[in-house]
């Protein structure tokens, strides 16, 4: 009969019959091998005699005996002793390794049987949750190793000190970083607000600053402070031409017609000193039918803008009335003379209390000469 495995060393179980049997199951025999391990036999034979008698010698084998021989079959063939009986018998005695189980454990798991049945634990089984040295020993060599976790990220370095101190500076706030992005749109505005410009003048005025600019700051200076030709700036025009038609006809037909006609002294006679036609050089002639490239229109806006803006004439005071009869946008000679009903030859015709212009040299009018 083979092993039935590991079972209490006090169980004894007997039957009777025809074939009657005797097991000892528990039989444990040490073998002297270097190994930890425990070698459990059967003696499995037929009854022919037996006794309760004690043993007849100390050494039988009893728990702890030595037998030689490992998983094998010992004949027996004569009486022996066999520790709480004796035999006669022909039998054969099987033996194979089990592991041994603790008592305690036996026990503990007895308990554990009873309490999930719903019953109680025996009396001598150890608490469920109890642990000695030999169960904790066997369960931690039962129970396999748990995989080592595997090694997490290596901490991060210190920041250094100047990263460090970037990180607790405080921050902008958001409200401050919408104030800064208009500051470019601020400035711009800001600049555009200090810069001057100038408005556009319209009339005579507007369009006398461009044909000077063109035609007559090459020898009069671009502000009227004077050069190859006299200065205009300081009032120097209102003293050369106290009348605007004297200086209307002069630009028209140019110094040397004035020269060819015999006339020394152009403009105001009582000017000191007087201006002498040739003394400053040539003035070219600036009228169509003079050889020059203006309309009369043009040299009516010349000759306002020399006079109120370069020599400084005041329109709202001793130059009113002429302001307002040749150099305001509504002025009857300027509107005439651009729509083309007012020429030079006759305007004094169209226009009350106005010397004669016309496109031929003649010598100027004194301060108070009346039209």
């Amino acid at each position: 009969m083979g092993s039935t495995g590991a079972r209490r060393t006090s169980d004894v179980r007997q039957r009777t019959g025809d074939d009657d049997w005797i097991t000892r199951e528990g039989v444990e025999i040490g073998l002297p091998r270097p190994t930890p391990r425990t070698v459990r036999c059967e003696l499995v034979h037929r009854v022919t005699h037996a006794t309760a008698d004690p043993p007849t010698s100390g050494r039988g084998p009893d728990v702890g005996r030595t037998w030689a021989g490992r998983g094998r079959d010992v004949d027996v063939t004569s009486e022996r002793p066999r520790g709480r009986f004796r035999f006669l018998a022909l039998g054969r005695l099987s033996c194979s390794a089990v592991t041994e189980i603790p008592e305690h454990l036996l026990k503990r798991s007895k308990a554990a049987k009873a309490k999930a049945e719903g019953g109680e634990a025996p009396a001598d089984a150890p608490a469920a949750g109890s642990s000695s040295a030999p169960a904790t020993v066997a369960a931690a060599a039962a129970k396999p190793a748990a995989p080592a976790k595997p090694a997490g990220p290596p901490p991060p370095k210190p920041d250094i000190p100047v990263v460090a101190a970037a990180k607790a500076r405080k921050r902008i706030p958001f409200w401050a970083m919408a104030t800064l992005s208009l500051l470019p749109l601020w400035t711009f505005m800001y600049v555009r607000g200090l810069t001057f410009k100038e408005a556009k003048v319209s009339g005579p005025l507007g369009e006398g600053a461009e044909v000077y600019t063109a035609n007559c700051s090459g020898c009069h200076g671009a502000g009227g402070e004077g050069g190859v030709g006299y200065a205009f700036a300081g009032g120097e025009v209102l003293k050369t031409f106290p009348h605007i038609e004297d200086q209307l006809r002069f630009v028209y037909g140019g110094s040397q017609a004035y020269a060819n006609e015999g006339i020394a002294v152009y403009g105001n006679p009582e000017r000191s000193p007087l201006h002498n036609t040739l003394a400053k050089g040539q003035m070219p002639a600036q009228g169509p039918t003079a050889g020059g490239g203006l309309t009369e229109a043009q040299i009516l806006a010349v000759v306002c803008h020399e006079r109120y803006t370069l020599s400084g004439a005041d329109p709202t005071a001793d130059y009113l009335e002429e302001y307002e009869k040749w150099c305001s946008p509504e002025a009857p000679a300027w509107v005439g003379l651009e729509d083309g009903s007012i020429t030079f030859d006759n305007v004094a015709d169209e226009l009350e209390d106005t010397f004669v212009v016309g496109t031929t040299p003649a010598p100027g009018h004194a301060p108070d000469a009346e039209p």
